[in-house]
């Protein structure tokens, strides 16, 4: 069994962080490694959206079991643009194919897809933690990025066994990744007025949402058909 208390190594600054030419150098290498991680864990992400698409319910519930378990400000850096990487892929891929994807019942990969989403959870704060130290000034140590690639490449081989439904759902990694993904993670560190700020759709959100806030709804009605109604006293 996974050990899911085990953390990823704090992203410390580097001993080696002194303003030089070749820090700046590898700041700026460190980054654009930063951002072609968070497009693979954005693809993972999405991945994960197409092989659970035969139902919507358990689709939006694992994807905001993971966001909201890392306990994270959702506009944060990472944390936003992965709020918005489930928005867009639902409204441009997903939503479209009404003919495939219902609410209700429960997709047939969800046993399988709940044994791993705490990697899931790891690798998002794992990620949240090496941007926060490159965005105060500081290097990654090299250790950091080594193990952090090795939390993608386990996401990577949980997923390989359900390759075959991602696709057969239509999940199109080409697509994803230069019409929504580059455009989203190259903002990372631009420092431009209002270039961090991630909106998210609200008209969206509350599609997207729908199954569960109809489980809501249902979990209330139940309650109050099992209350027992006592004639008043005479």
């Amino acid at each position: 069994m996974t050990d899911h208390t085990k953390k990823l190594p704090q992203a410390g600054c580097s001993p080696f962080t002194n303003g030089t030419t070749a820090d700046v150098a590898k700041e700026k290498e460190q980054k654009e490694e930063v951002v072609r991680l968070g497009v693979e864990l954005s693809l993972f992400m999405a991945e994960a959206m197409f092989i659970l698409s035969d139902d919507r319910r358990c689709m939006t519930h694992f994807c905001f079991w993971i966001l909201f378990k890392t306990k994270m400000d959702r506009r944060g850096p990472v944390v936003g643009r992965l709020w918005r990487v489930t928005q867009q892929v639902f409204a441009t891929y997903i939503r479209p194919k009404n003919r495939v994807y219902i609410d209700g019942g429960k997709s047939s990969q969800s046993q399988l897809m709940r044994t791993f989403q705490q990697d899931f959870v790891s690798a998002i704060r794992g990620l949240a933690h090496i941007v926060s130290t490159l965005e105060i000034g500081c290097l990654v140590k090299p250790s950091v990025f080594e193990q952090y690639n090795q939390e993608l490449k386990k996401l990577e081989e949980n997923l390989r066994p359900v390759k075959h439904v991602s696709e057969a759902n239509g999940f199109a990694r080409e697509a994803i990744e230069s019409e929504i993904l580059l455009p989203l993670w190259k903002s990372l560190f631009d420092t431009t007025s209002g270039s961090q700020v991630i909106k998210l759709d609200k008209t969206i959100t509350r599609e997207l949402v729908r199954p569960l806030l109809n489980d809501v709804k249902k979990e209330i009605c139940r309650s109050l058909a099992s209350l027992v109604i006592k004639p008043p006293c005479k």
